[in-house]
């Protein structure tokens, strides 16, 4: 891959999965300056390694597996004790009254209290990725995502029913 190539595909990667990669970020990462350092990291590590792109997978499973080693890397090293996603566990009212931004939330934090792989699968499958891309990236197989999917689903959902109780 000559320079222009590589700078070509870079800009191509940073513009069209930006927005993609920082939400991946803010899964591992509960403060959004240190989200956006870590996206930082990713794409000086995924600048760093195209010269050794070789084409074999597509380049935004290629650019996500970085970003998930390097999530997983950055939490060790800056966060090892670090709790994620600090939503606030306020009183939720039935579901049919909880408005949208509450949903979120509460689905943000049942999310953020999976697993690591759970929770990056979960991710991923929110960011649209296939099957396939997903399994690609997590390194298992494609029928396995599909296990791990339908297993993620039924503990959000059980999560997402359980009533949440302020401080008493």
């Amino acid at each position: 891959m000559n320079a222009k190539q590589r700078e070509r595909l870079f800009l191509e990667l940073f513009h069209d999965y930006r927005e993609r990669v920082v939400r991946l970020c803010r899964g591992y990462l509960s403060s959004p300056d240190d989200a956006e350092d870590l996206f930082q990291e990713i794409m000086t590590r995924v600048w760093n390694s195209l010269p050794q792109f070789r084409g074999e997978a597509r380049a935004s499973t290629w650019l996500y597996r970085i970003a998930v080693n390097s999530a997983l890397l950055y939490r060790r090293k800056s966060m090892p004790a670090a709790p994620l996603q600090d939503v606030a566990d306020e009183g939720l009212a039935a579901p049919d009254k909880i408005d949208q931004r509450e949903r979120m939330a509460a689905l943000h934090q049942a999310i953020a209290a999976l697993g690591e792989q759970d929770r990056l699968i979960a991710t991923l499958l929110l960011e649209g990725l296939s099957y396939k891309e997903i399994a690609e990236i997590t390194g298992i197989t494609v029928n396995y995502v599909g296990v791990k999917i339908t297993r993620i689903k039924q503990a959000l959902e059980k999560s997402l029913r359980e009533p949440r109780y302020g401080n008493v």
